[in-house]
């Protein structure tokens, strides 16, 4: 059997082994509960604080300013519904995207469902949001503005720093949703002028069940909190889980010591994979924009070749047509009919993600694999006969 090549790291990535290792560790051995005032507490206390710290360092925040959740989703929904009171409606709102991840669409349907108004900005046909439709919608009501920084179907890049600008000028809160940044692009919180940030263990090469959220100690007392217990933080309690954060502070440090020539790598495998694309003859169109999108994430449909089929029929490749959160779903992508795309091009769409650690190779093999499936259901398709 040939192995597999993997083509979703959008959706999740393999742990890397050094990391596994480090963590087993914390499970079987130094197994302390950080809060607790012994010597095993204390060691467990002090590998969290430098693993913090790493969190911190990848993108330009105090440790301080971390918050450890159990995910992205956590971050997003500690980040937006903390930043309204208990009892606030209409009108105050808060402005999100609507190509960004479930997570932060769905936190827009219920709080319209208790009374927010939540406006979503107009998005151009390349995935990027129009900073004109954000400054019309913005108001002294508005609380928080809520963006993804790479949008994980299309890759496409948001202008952040002028988005920042607007808030800053409007006295807004701004966050960021970055978990498909992370890793992909360097980050400076402090120089972007963002206020809030989601970020992913499982994204970026680490665990699974392990993300942050970071806030600006300047805004720290506009956030309330949305789970409460034992007060191990101010804005999320609960006994913090020490193999996990390692973890992740170790995936933090691995990445943000390779951003440059990952950027590189997966630039150069790109190009790579749309050039071997073009000579297999294969008809294809790009649904990504590739002035604005990170080198990382390519999205491109195939005529008379819906995704589902496509996908479920390769046995040598992992891809998808979108984000994972959405992969049970039969409706077509909201992303891509968000930048136009009827529901046939939508359907028939895919999402290819690239390791930046791939070889040459396996690009080719990849896309051999990928136009031979292509040119087997396009001529049973047209020689069927009814």
């Amino acid at each position: 059997m040939m192995d597999l090549i993997y083509l979703d790291t959008c959706s999740t990535t393999p742990c890397r082994e050094e990391i596994v290792s480090e963590m087993t560790k914390f499970m079987n051995h130094e197994f302390g509960n950080p809060s607790s005032p012994h010597i095993m507490g204390k060691r467990a206390k002090k590998s969290i604080e430098q693993a913090t710290q790493a969190v911190a360092n990848h993108i330009g925040a105090e440790k301080e300013e971390i918050i450890f959740t159990s995910g992205a989703t956590e971050s997003n929904n500690l980040a937006i519904f903390g930043s309204l009171d208990y009892y606030e409606q209409a009108p105050v709102n808060v402005i999100i995207s609507p190509v960004d991840h479930k997570s932060t669409v769905d936190i827009g349907k219920e709080l319209t469902r208790r009374g927010i108004i939540v406006n979503k900005v107009d998005v151009e046909y390349n995935g990027r949001i129009s900073i004109q439709s954000l400054k019309e919608q913005m108001n002294e009501h508005t609380r928080i503005v809520s963006i993804n920084y790479v949008n994980s179907e299309l890759g496409t890049i948001q202008p952040i720093e002028e988005v920042a600008s607007l808030c800053k000028e409007h006295n807004i809160l701004f966050h960021v949703d970055a978990v498909q940044a992370i890793g992909k692009l360097t980050i400076d919180v402090k120089s972007l002028g963002i206020d809030l940030l989601s970020l992913s263990g499982h994204k970026i090469y680490g665990p699974k069940g392990i993300g942050a959220l970071y806030v600006d100690s300047k805004i720290r007392k506009q956030i309330r909190p949305i789970l409460f217990g034992g007060g191990q933080n101010s804005l999320r309690s609960g006994t913090l889980p020490t193999p996990l954060i390692v973890g992740l502070g170790l995936a933090c440090d691995f990445s943000f010591k390779a951003i440059k020539s990952n950027y590189q790598n997966a630039s150069l495998l790109r190009d790579r994979l749309l050039e071997k694309l073009k000579d297999s003859g294969i008809k294809f169109n790009l649904n990504t924009d590739l002035e604005v999108s990170v080198p990382h994430i390519v999205n491109l449909r195939f005529e008379d070749v819906r995704a589902e089929e496509l996908i479920n029929g390769l046995r040598n490749i992992a891809i998808s047509s979108g984000s994972a959160c959405n992969s049970d779903s039969l409706e077509p992508s909201y992303v891509l009919t968000a930048i136009g795309l009827n529901e046939n091009d939508s359907n028939s769409s895919i999402r290819i993600c690239i390791n930046p650690s791939l070889l040459p190779e396996e690009i080719d093999s990849a896309v051999s694999y990928l136009s031979e499936k292509v040119l087997d259901i396009q001529y049973l398709k047209r020689n069927i006969v009814y």
